[in-house]
């Protein structure tokens, strides 16, 4: 019998096996990239552009939990979700940059807790892919550091879908679909209403879907219910909001908006009116492209369907796929988000979209996998669209970085018109109105009001009331600078650096100019103490007599003598006619004179009255000076135009008066009266045997 076993040494020892790879593979952590990739360009490319100062929404939503400042008025369409977001910052510090930085961190962790949730039902490369193409838009980029609601209703957007569609299977998921509703309504409560629409309408026709109708109802009655309160506190009901925010949104009814979202794809970041140009339109194609993929991935999943369909009727196949819900809902839910922007109301911003464009992205990204799956040769054509995605997040760069800068220069400016307001005296308290008033109110630490249009909240009869026992200062423009009627007496001060003027009520600017004789040093309002001016109805309402006698001495002849500042400082001296009309006095010059182009360049001027054609000088010697702002406004230019029918093109200035002097003689005696903005007319006389002059005011 042969012996079978092995001597002890000659048994070989057992061999290392080689390492088996574990079934399920370890995926990249993409999506973590993609939202650590998001908060980079936020942190390296937005965030040194707007870290200076608020916008004016986001004035508005901060200065509402901001103990430092007043609440600015909060209009009927707002929520205030995004200002409760923020108020654990805003009660600690006043740092804008601090507030950017952790609203950047805190945006680039939510899109990752919101894409996350679909994981389970897409493949986590299908996952990543949408959320890039989400965050790579510019408007997503520039809205992540921003104070305003639209981006968190977009991830809470993908998180809420993602969440129902699960809460059939996973107990859990429903109580977190609530959650994200009741978020999503509290941040923007009719956004949240168009969201929960096809969802309310999916769960009651199928019957899967029918655990997550409890859920749905709960959210949106947690969310809305501040937004309700607050609408029988101060509109007298729910009806009475909508009614109201219907006014302030231009009246809410059928508008075909799509031309004018096209039309800012690009910016401006707010078109109202949206009468801008497509700016760019090769940067645009990811937009353009948008409808098209969304077909396509219905098309797809449509034929998807079917085949598994045809594969259920043959035992043994295949089965691979995902449900046509995975697909449709989103475009349906983002359809639903889309239609009050595009069919209710008349103006656009691109942030308006985001919901859609983060739902949109979840089809779009399985589209775009499963046709890379399904080629012949996947690697062209995975390489082919990277360098299509790749080019796409480039375009999206250069706007936002065109955009960034812009949203530097606007912000930036109103904080330097409230450092001028600032240097104008205005310490809180103190109250703001006018053009802008929100944003420079906000950083000047005062109290904002408006008259008219969608943030009116003061009757100008109330306004004048609180004008005298409170510091106040009204802002006018550049491009419309005649202050209301209510402020033609007020005394104008340039806000240097910026296109705006502050208007003072005479008494407060008496005071200014007293504490600043007082001093002995009428300089520390630099260049604002020769800036201080006021218009033609406002002179003629301090001094109606006064102006009388000028402006009847100025319309004695036609032509006068105009002195302009040339480019090297010295005097230009040209003849021009001095036009009163519409409670103004106009220089009306010729296109590209040289006294239009003195002008344009340095404002400041002086004109003489015609003395007439001898050395009698009846009705005296009138000069006016001031600074001359050119008319840009098309309406008043027509209007002007329909007048006086000159000859056209043509330069229209509109005068601003800093000082008005009249000398005649009286009797025996030299009389000098003089006026200035925010005084008095100070009357001077001399007589022939007189050394000196006397002096005596005016009322």
């Amino acid at each position: 019998m042969e012996n079978t076993a092995a001597p002890a040494a000659a048994t070989s020892r057992p061999r290392p096996q080689p390492f088996e790879p574990a079934r399920h593979r370890r995926h990249a952590p993409w999506l973590a990239l993609v939202a650590a990739g998001y908060a980079l360009v936020q942190l390296l490319v937005v965030i040194p552009h707007t870290a200076h100062a608020l916008g004016w929404d986001e004035s508005v939503y901060v200065s509402q939990v901001d103990p430092r400042n007043p609440a600015a008025y909060f209009s009927a369409p707002r929520s205030r979700g995004i200002s409760m977001l923020v108020a654990p910052v805003v009660a600690v510090t006043s740092s804008v940059t601090v507030l950017r930085v952790l609203l950047a961190v805190l945006s680039a962790a939510a899109l990752y807790a919101a894409f996350r949730v679909w994981r389970r039902m897409l493949g986590p490369g299908t996952v990543a892919l949408a959320a890039l193409l989400f965050a790579g838009l510019w408007i997503t980029q520039i809205s992540g550091p921003s104070v305003m609601p639209n981006l968190w209703v977009a991830i809470g957007a993908v998180a809420a879908l993602g969440w129902f569609l699960r809460a059939s299977a996973e107990r859990n998921a429903r109580w977190w679909l609530a959650a994200v509703i009741a978020g999503v309504t509290l941040v923007r409560t009719p956004d949240g209403g168009w969201l929960a629409l096809p969802l309310l309408g999916a769960a009651v026709a199928v019957r899967a879907w029918r655990p997550a109708l409890p859920a749905l109802l709960g959210g949106l009655v947690l969310g809305a219910a501040q937004w309700v309160g607050e609408a029988y506190a101060r509109f007298g009901g729910v009806l009475d909001r909508l009614r109201v925010s219907s006014d302030v949104e231009g009246g809410m009814g059928l508008h075909f908006n799509i031309g004018a979202a096209l039309r800012s794809l690009n910016g401006p970041q707010l078109c109202r009116p949206c009468e801008v140009p497509l700016r760019h339109p090769e940067l645009t194609v990811w937009w353009l492209a948008l409808p098209l993929l969304t077909a396509a991935a219905i098309v797809v999943a449509v034929r998807d369907r079917r085949d598994r369909r045809d594969r259920v009727a043959r035992p043994g196949a295949p089965h691979h796929g995902h449900p046509l819900a995975l697909t449709v809902l989103p475009i349906v839910c983002a359809a639903s988000l889309a239609v009050p922007y595009l069919l209710l109301i008349g103006y656009f911003a691109p942030r308006f979209l985001m919901p859609s464009y983060a739902l949109l992205a979840l089809p779009i990204a399985e589209l775009v996998l499963r046709t890379v799956k399904a080629a012949r040769s996947p690697q062209p054509v995975a390489v082919a669209l990277g360098v299509v995605i790749t080019l796409q997040l480039a375009s999206q760069h250069v706007v936002l970085g065109h955009l960034a800068e812009q949203s530097e220069k606007v912000n930036g400016d109103y904080r330097t018109a409230a450092q001028g307001l600032r240097r104008l005296g205005l310490r809180p308290p103190c109250l703001v109105v006018g053009d802008r008033a929100l944003p420079i109110a906000y950083h000047a630490g005062c109290a904002s009001a408006q008259t008219s249009g969608n943030n009116r909240s003061i009757t100008p009869a109330a306004l004048v009331l609180r004008s005298a026992r409170e510091p106040t200062a009204l802002l006018t423009h550049r491009s419309r600078p005649r202050p209301p009627a209510y402020a033609q007496t007020w005394v104008a001060f340039r806000l240097p650096g910026t296109g705006w003027t502050a208007h003072l009520p005479p008494d407060q600017a008496r005071e200014l100019q007293s504490r600043q004789k007082v001093s002995g040093n009428p300089g520390t309002m630099g260049p604002m103490t020769t800036a201080t001016t006021t218009s033609w109805a406002g002179f003629e309402a301090a001094e109606p007599e006064f102006s009388a006698v000028v402006r009847e001495r100025f319309q004695r002849y036609p032509h006068h003598v105009l002195a302009t500042v040339r480019r090297d400082g010295s005097p230009r001296v040209t003849g021009l006619e001095a036009d009163f009309r519409f409670g103004e006095l106009w220089l009306g010059m010729m296109p590209d004179s040289r006294k239009a182009l003195d002008l344009r360049r340095d404002p400041r001027f002086a004109m003489h009255a015609n003395p007439g054609p001898d050395t009698g000088m009846d009705g005296g010697d009138v000069r006016v000076s001031g600074r001359a702002v050119e008319v840009t406004d098309p309406e008043t230019l027509a209007r002007y135009a329909e007048e006086t029918h000159p000859p056209e093109p043509f330069h229209l200035f509109r005068v601003e008066l800093t000082e008005v002097v009249r000398i005649a003689v009286e009797g025996e005696e030299l009389v000098l009266q003089t006026w200035r903005p925010g005084d008095v007319v100070r009357t001077t006389r001399r007589g022939s045997d007189d050394t000196a002059w006397r002096a005596e005011s005016g009322s």
